[in-house]
C-alpha cells in the first residue's frame, strides 16, 4: 500500500473514533436541547414611541433627531431587569450602554440616545443578554448640512 492511503486509513478512523466516544461520553447536551428555550428578537430603530409602538422606523436619520431602540423579545419576562441591555455603538466605539427594561404586560422594551450624543456617521445599537447577541440593528446618520 501507499504511504498516502495509509495516512488517509489512519485519519479516518481516528475521526470515527472521536466521533464515537463523543457521542457516548457527551450525550448530556442531548437532554439540554429540550429545556433551552430560544430567544427569538426583533427591533427596530425609531423616532418616537407611541401607545408602545414604535413610530418612524428607518435606517437613516438626520443629526439632531432622538432616537429610540425598541425591542420585542419572546420570552423576555423569565430574565432579570438588569440582564436584558441596548449597546448603543458609533462605528467601533461604544457610546451607551442601558438596561432594557420589559413591562409585564409587553414583551417589549426600548432605550433612548440623547440628540447630543448622535453625531454622523454609521453607527449600531445591540440587543444583549451577558454575552450573547440577541439581536442587533444598524442606522445612519446624516449631517443636516446638505
Amino acid at each position: 500500500m501507499r504511504k498516502t492511503t495509509v495516512v488517509l486509513i489512519v485519519v479516518f478512523l481516528a475521526f470515527i473514533t472521536h466521533r464515537i466516544v463523543d457521542f457516548v461520553l457527551d450525550d448530556s447536551s442531548i437532554k439540554d436541547v429540550g429545556n433551552t428555550e430560544l430567544s427569538l428578537a426583533q427591533g427596530v430603530v425609531c423616532r418616537h414611541i407611541v401607545k408602545e409602538t414604535p413610530f418612524g422606523a428607518d435606517s437613516v436619520f438626520e443629526e439632531g433627531s432622538r432616537l429610540y431602540f425598541y425591542t420585542i423579545i419572546s420570552n423576555a419576562l423569565q430574565y432579570d431587569s438588569d440582564s436584558l441591555l441596548h449597546v448603543w455603538y458609533k462605528g467601533m466605539d461604544t457610546v451607551q450602554v442601558l438596561p432594557c427594561k420589559v413591562r409585564k404586560d409587553y414583551e417589549a422594551c426600548y432605550t433612548e440616545i440623547s440628540p447630543s450624543m448622535l453625531t454622523t456617521g454609521e453607527w449600531s445599537v445591540d440587543l444583549v443578554l451577558g454575552r450573547r447577541l440577541l439581536y442587533s440593528e444598524q442606522f445612519l446618520i446624516e449631517s443636516t448640512d446638505r
